[in-house]
């Protein structure tokens, strides 16, 4: 499960490496665009603003998964180890909850503005909200994985 797991990290990666690369192409394109041609191109704004949220979803499931989240990082300078393991796993659990919610409702949105698209790059918003279900959807599963393997330690008397 673990080199499952390491090569989906690796694939959001890269995804996070290419969107976080567009990102500021665009918005120097349309930066030259602007001043040099006197010309505005509306959509770059927009379009950089749902790279930067696509960028957020995707890159909170591998925080999560290398323990860089903020919480983890005062915790970890803090607290006993073995502390911080069951604190982690009870924050696992709470999270799990609100991550299932988060992917269903996510999901909702999704399908209500299926129709709609945005105003300037004319992206089906659906492919914009999708961000919150699949990245919420990715982070249960780095969640899952630390928690069945807090329960294989301590199945094996760790």
């Amino acid at each position: 499960m673990a080199r499952i797991m390491d090569r989906l990290e690796k694939v959001l990666r890269a995804a996070i490496l290419l969107l976080l690369s567009t990102m500021p192409l665009v918005v120097v394109l349309g930066i030259v665009v602007r001043y040099i041609l006197l010309v505005s191109i509306p959509w770059t704004e927009e379009l950089a603003r749902y790279l930067m949220i696509w960028t957020g979803f995707i890159a909170f499931g591998v925080a999560y998964r290398k323990k860089e989240l903020i919480y983890d990082v005062i915790l970890i300078n803090k607290l006993p180890f073995k502390i911080i393991e069951r604190i982690s796993f009870i924050s696992d659990v709470l999270c799990s909850f609100f991550l299932v919610l988060a992917v269903t409702y996510g999901w909702r949105l999704c399908l209500a503005n299926a129709a709609q698209v945005s105003p300037a790059a004319r992206i089906p918003m659906s492919v914009i909200y999708a961000a919150i279900p699949l990245g919420c959807a990715l982070c249960l599963v780095f969640i899952l994985e630390s928690m069945i393997n807090f329960l294989k330690k301590r199945g094996a008397g760790g």
